[in-house]
């Protein structure tokens, strides 16, 4: 009985505990952080949808069952969780949600999670970009972002590359991206003047609802560079000093060039040039076989030093760095030398209300630069002169100017060419300082915990200074004197320029904002509302003096100039001065909507209104609407533990182009493009005063952009694979092109926003996967790859049949491609004459041909696919790394080529190897026509000379070892690591000039991109 009792006594008690478990009751808290109550914070019993939000003292109220768990979130807080027990009271406090760089993407003016971001963006951080040999950090960024064509147009130290997003989106409209530096909207010439080891990251926005909140500046995508900064937190001091040596060379190319013996010989066939006055003996014997290209050229010597000081603190914190670049060009005469500071301060109040930093940046450069280059200039381009001097040539012989002049007119055509180029390496000067001054600042305050408002002033002074000299008595200055080689100091007259040219340019950018954010249960909204104006302008004043004294001119004093005579005015000084300005107002807001974190939805709207128009035209208007679903987040995905990340995404918009005309940003209004602009000229009708007249187009407008694009984001297998996918649609309306007119308005044609269109469309794809992840063994081997294929499209064209002629070999035909090419097929040479053969438009083979029998290739300058690939591999401290990128279908006139294979070059230039196989009645089978064959001239409008300039490049490889920590316990040192790396390295081309790397039609003469070897270290204490 006693046993039954106990064991009815137990049920009865188990069951009332399971009762008093199961019974709901009143909890209530306040929700708080370190500023105090949150109003608005969500507070739900997990699992149910059983929910409550605090009130303006952060307080709430909610029933649930002892044992459930309650989960508190607000925007920008770390999620806490609570499980009710016995209490009914709980107090909780937020942690502010820092979220680390990586995971920080930019949409718009805002900065957002990739979990939340409906944005098409590329990234990379300051792994990739520090110190790496680069003057321009946009060399650097090549092959490492899907759809982002980065080209090096030129081997010149520091600059600018050819940067292209998604495709050239206009036929005459500035392409462009828009950059902006900690907030600052700047340009690409800033990259001169800033150090790469200053950058945090790099992050390029491409799509409508990344880029539309930039309006008419966004249109060819926006490239967002943020430096480094400290943190906020535990007060520490770090130092890090890194410096790097290197050696720069000259590619090599894949041209035969003919050696001394076998150009004489070949002369001598050809019946020109010093070769016919030579005996075959005289040729066996001759020991001169000059290689002007390894005259030019140089390997090169680079260095660079950085010092920086990262002081972090509980409210503030603090970046200082200061650096030295010194880069020899592999182009004699030619480099950078670069110094620069910065200083990046961070601030808050004790209660993390007010919130505030200042950016300054400082840059100094000197960079003796070529302005001849890719000319045809046989007295002022080196590259000329290296590339087809007569190799027979001694350098040897030179004696100075006078004696060049003199060789000049005493040998057949241009052979002097060398010597005149040699001459002007001694006897000129190109010196280009630029003195830049940034300042970004910012102030915000969190006036509730729901809105926040935000002021940013922007400012950048760039001073610019060149001194351009052409030495008295140098060759260039008595072929032009008004005693043409006669010098000076022998009774000539004074011949001789300098150029001083000082350029000022400033620009300003003021931004006030609003946010307001709002988390209504599972409901997340966002406001913001901006206020943006932009100001630029600058200054220009130019001064020649023509006529030197020898004896007394020094550069850049005056000293030396020669004044004005009564009889001659050629020693008058020129003078110039020129002024512009730019402005933009713009408001603009967007609309944030997330719900669950599952589903997202942003929405924008702009209004810019710029100076480069008349009134009534000034302003446009441009929207967004980009959306997201977050699919892992789906309960359905729960039994897909090895999915981490899987976001479908999209966007649609417009945006605007206001630089109608491609230059600087003032190229649309030097002369301003929508009024009629008379401009005096002289010596116009019988020796009087006459005018120029640049017509303008009044309802000149914006080139308007719509574009719409669709994407997935994925991580698997614990973020080991990763990548994005995304698929794009641009189309640019309005297009600036020249139209024809009755002639009776002057002129034949209107420059006018026309009917014509461009789109681009086409796929993109970012992969990476951690192959070996092994912490235990410290290993990780990490794959990484980026492609994107863009086709283009041109319609809408009304005149001439609906075709745009560029020049004689490219059109641009509705339903064609851009700039494709438009040539006569060469199918090579006539056995029985060494005649050049074609094909007729009606594919017949022939000698003669006209350019009616021109036709559309397929071909063009852009490529279709392009991107990169490589690896990082560490192991216990050894680290090595490799970057390839490449081009594909992408095609180019190899002018350099045609060049060497011009037989008329024969008695004054040098030529490739391949004319000594030319046909000949003894030589008929051959692919090289007749040295004398009538109908040369013909392939001027053939793809004789077109190339694929397809290439894989090993762009970057790197090898280095960190010491280990323990190594460095005792030392002052906590980090320490060497590197050894290569850029440029390999290139697998069919292309055979120097450098396969080219954003234009045709090479002519260009400065090749060099081959550099570096080591550095790295250390910080």
């Amino acid at each position: 009985m006693r046993s039954k009792f106990k064991w009815i006594f137990t049920l009865l008690v188990a069951f009332t505990m399971q009762f008093s478990f199961a019974q709901e009751k009143t909890v209530t808290g306040v929700v708080s952080d370190e500023l105090g109550p949150i109003a608005g914070a969500n507070v739900v019993v997990e699992g149910t949808t059983r929910g409550t939000t605090t009130d303006f003292d952060g307080n709430y109220t909610i029933k649930a069952k002892q044992g459930e768990v309650l989960v508190i979130t607000y925007t920008g807080k770390k999620a806490a969780k609570i499980s009710v027990t016995a209490a009914s009271t709980y107090n909780v406090s937020l942690k502010d949600d820092v979220v680390e760089g990586k995971d920080v993407v930019i949409q718009g003016y805002r900065t957002v999670t990739k979990q939340s971001a409906v944005t098409s963006v590329a990234k990379v951080d300051s792994k990739t970009i520090e110190n790496r040999p680069n003057a321009n950090v946009m060399n650097t960024l090549q092959g490492q972002l899907a759809g982002v064509n980065i080209t090096a147009s030129t081997g010149q130290p520091g600059a600018k590359s050819s940067v292209i997003i998604r495709g050239i989106g206009s036929f005459s409209a500035n392409g462009d991206p828009l950059y902006v530096i900690d907030g600052f909207p700047s340009n690409s010439d800033n990259f001169r003047s800033i150090n790469p080891n200053d950058i945090e990251s790099v992050q390029v926005l491409k799509d409508a609802a990344a880029v539309s909140e930039y309006g008419s500046r966004g249109t060819n995508g926006v490239i967002v560079i943020k430096t480094k900064t400290g943190t906020f937190g535990e007060s520490k001091t770090t130092f890090r000093y890194s410096s790097q040596y290197g050696l720069t060379e000259l590619q090599t190319p894949k041209y035969n060039f003919i050696s001394a013996r076998g150009l004489l010989a070949l002369e001598k066939e050809y019946g020109t040039g010093l070769g016919v006055s030579l005996s075959d003996a005289d040729i066996a014997a001759y020991d001169v076989d000059t290689d002007w290209v390894d005259y030019f050229f140089r390997t090169g010597q680079s260095s660079s030093h950085n010092l920086s000081v990262e002081n972090n603190g509980k409210n503030i914190n603090s970046f200082t760095s200061v650096s030295y670049f010194d880069q020899e060009g592999t182009l004699k005469t030619t480099g950078l030398k670069r110094f620069t500071v910065r200083n990046n301060l961070n601030g808050k109040s004790n209660n993390g209300k007010f919130t505030y930093y200042m950016n300054i940046g400082v840059g100094f450069s000197k960079n003796n630069e070529d302005p001849s280059i890719g000319t045809t200039g046989v007295n002022r381009n080196y590259i000329l002169g290296a590339y087809l001097g007569a190799p027979y040539l001694d350098p040897n012989r030179y004696q100075g100017s006078t004696w060049t002049f003199d060789e000049y007119n005493n040998t057949p055509g241009l052979l002097a060419t060398p010597y005149m180029l040699m001459d002007k390496l001694f006897q000129y000067r190109n010196l280009v300082e630029e003195t830049r001054l940034n300042v970004a600042t910012q102030a915000a305050y969190k006036i509730t915990n729901d809105l926040t408002a935000r002021i940013r002033t922007s400012a950048e002074n760039l001073t610019t200074f060149r001194n351009q000299v052409e030495y008295p008595n140098s060759f260039n200055a008595l072929l032009f004197s008004n005693t043409p080689g006669v010098a000076s100091f022998d009774g000539g007259a004074f011949n001789g320029f300098e150029d001083i040219n000082n350029r000022r340019e400033f620009i300003f950018n003021n931004l006030y904002q609003l946010d307001y954010t709002k988390q209504f249960g599972n409901h997340k909204i966002g406001l913001n509302g901006s206020a943006e104006y932009n100001f630029q302008t600058f200054q220009a004043d130019n001064q020649r003096q023509r006529g030197l004294n020898p004896q007394t001119f020094v550069p850049n004093t005056g000293a030396g100039y020669i004044a004005d005579l009564g009889t001659n005015d050629w020693y008058v000084a020129q003078a110039s001065a020129g002024r512009s300005r730019v402005d933009y107002i713009s408001y603009f807001g967007s609309f944030d909507y997330d719900y669950k974190e599952k589903y997202g939805l942003v929405a924008s709207v702009r209004s810019d209104r710029t100076s480069y128009f008349a009134a009534d035209n000034q302003s446009e208007r441009f929207w967004s609407l980009g959306g997201r679903w977050n699919i892992d987040k789906e309960s359905f995905m729960d039994g897909a533990s090895f999915v981490d990340v899987l976001k479908l995404r999209g966007s649609i918009g417009t945006v605007g182009n206001a630089r109608i005309v491609d230059g600087t940003v003032y190229a649309p209004i030097v002369p301003v493009r929508y009024l009629d602009i008379y401009q005096p000229t002289n010596n116009t009708y019988n020796g009087g005063l006459g005018y120029g007249i640049n017509f303008g187009f009044p309802s000149l407008k914006w080139e308007y952009t719509k574009q719409w694009n669709a994407g997935i984001d994925f991580e698997l297998f614990k973020g080991r694979l990763r990548g994005t996918y995304d698929y794009y649609n641009r189309e640019t309306l309005d297009m600036y092109l020249g139209q024809p007119v009755t002639n009776t308005s002057g002129t034949g044609s209107l420059n006018v926003n026309s009917d014509a269109s461009l789109r681009n469309f086409g796929h993109e794809i970012q992969l990476a996967y951690d192959l070996i992840k092994n912490d235990a063994n410290e290993m990780k081997l990490t794959i990484r790859a980026n492609a994107a294929h863009n086709t283009n499209e041109v319609s809408g064209i009304v005149t001439n049949n609906g075709r745009i002629q560029h020049g004689t070999v490219n059109v641009s035909d509705n339903g064609g491609m851009y700039y494709e090419y438009y040539t006569i097929p060469y199918v090579g040479v006539n056995e029985a004459n060494g005649e050049l053969l074609f094909l007729d438009i009606n594919g017949n083979v022939t000698e003669t041909v006209t350019a009616a029998d021109q036709r559309k290739t397929g071909k063009s300058f852009q490529p279709k696919w392009q991107g990169g690939f490589g690896l990082d591999f560490d192991y216990k401290g050894f680290f090595a790394a490799t970057t390839f990128t490449f081009v594909t279908d992408v095609w180019r006139f190899d002018t350099d080529y045609e060049s060497l294979m011009d037989p008329t070059n024969l008695g004054q230039f040098t030529v490739a190897s391949e004319l000594a196989t030319a046909w000949t009645p003894t030589n008929t089978t051959t692919d090289v026509p007749s040295l004398s064959a009538a109908n040369l001239g013909s392939d001027d409008l053939s793809d004789r000379f077109l190339r694929d300039a397809s290439y894989v490049r090993l762009r970057n490889l790197q090898i280095g070892y960190k010491v280990p920590k323990r190594f460095l316990e005792k030392t002052f040192i906590t980090d320490l690591s060497f590197n050894l790396q290569g850029e440029n390295l390999v290139n697998f081309t069919k292309w055979k000039g120097y450098d396969p790397e080219s954003p234009r039609l045709e090479d002519l003469y260009q400065y090749p991109t060099p081959r550099i070897y570096t080591f550095g270290l790295d250390i910080k204490f």
